[in-house]
């Protein structure tokens, strides 16, 4: 879809959005406005990263934003969509492949009468665009803790183990996008007036995300190693409450063994008390390795 949005009166440039452009969509405005074919290339290109490039007359910014719908994707494709903010002398080209709430909020402010150049457009759009990954940061953190939580209550670990390792892949994929993003901006900061501050405000704004990805990044590997700990401390403790029913088992076992053979001259086999004597064996036998691991404290 090709559009012209709404500026208010005395703005210096006009401001044209594509959204999931077709391909003579995209060859119509390269010709009316001599757009140079590499460009024309990123437009059409999905898997760009976040970049800068400066070309004759040209500023090609290509930045991405998270995507709401695309809540559990955890590549950079799948949980973020494309922003191409393209600027020239009185012109802004913006595509992107479909709405998103922080360009509509910004459609809505810049048509109310709060910018005049299109390098105001375009900060307000770099600051949407980065804000856009903190809902996610947020969610992500809470999930986290509440895994922590499960996980010192003792209850099952490995849904946990599979629910970390997709939160630290979308945190490893936020970290990635928001420094290729502050790259991207560091390199618009040299070509682009810094009203007030408000670039500088952006790229703040993008290294406190990237602090923050990278925190979570790396709780979620700690909460990983600590899920496989305690699923093998479990795993101990249970070996060791089997290990103590086979000691006890074992010599009681070889007594039974012994007097399950089969021959003839076992006098024990014709003793009056020969059964409660093997029995009262037995039980002394349990009762001695019960005080032995008792004071072992292997019973704890």
């Amino acid at each position: 879809m090709l559009r012209n949005l709404a500026l208010p009166e005395g703005s210096t440039f006009t401001w044209v959005d594509l959204v999931d452009p077709t391909e003579a969509e995209m060859a119509e405005v390269a010709d009316r406005y001599g757009l140079h074919p590499a460009v024309v290339r990123d437009f059409l290109n999905q898997p760009h990263l976040p970049k800068f490039e400066r070309l004759p007359g040209q500023r090609l910014l290509i930045l991405r934003a998270y995507d709401e719908v695309a809540k559990r994707g955890d590549t950079i494709q799948a949980m973020t969509r494309r922003l191409v903010l393209l600027t020239m002398e009185g012109v802004l080209i913006t595509v992107r492949r479909r709405e998103q709430p922080f360009f509509l909020e910004v459609e809505k402010g810049m048509a109310s009468g709060l910018a005049l150049r299109s390098e105001q457009v375009v900060l307000a759009l770099c600051a949407g665009a980065v804000k856009s990954f903190d809902e996610p940061l947020k969610e992500c953190e809470e999930r986290l803790d509440r895994i922590e939580t499960a996980l010192f209550r003792r209850q099952t670990p490995h849904l946990g183990i599979k629910q970390v390792y997709g939160l630290k892949r979308r945190c490893a994929v936020i970290k990635r996008t928001l420094w290729r993003s502050m790259a991207a901006l560091g390199a618009l900061k040299e070509q682009v007036p810094d009203d007030q501050g408000l670039l500088a405000d952006v790229v703040e704004e993008a290294d406190r995300l990237h602090t923050w990805a990278d925190e979570l990044l790396e709780s979620a590997t700690h909460l990983m190693n600590m899920e496989i700990n305690v699923a093998s401390q479990r795993t101990n403790e249970v070996m060791r409450v089997l290990t103590v029913f086979s000691a006890f088992f074992l010599p009681l076992t070889f007594i039974a063994g012994v007097y399950g053979m089969n021959f003839k001259r076992m006098p024990e086999l014709e003793h009056r008390l020969g059964y409660p004597l093997v029995i009262g064996g037995m039980v002394l036998t349990a009762l001695a390795i019960w005080v032995w691991f008792r004071r072992k404290g292997w019973l704890r």
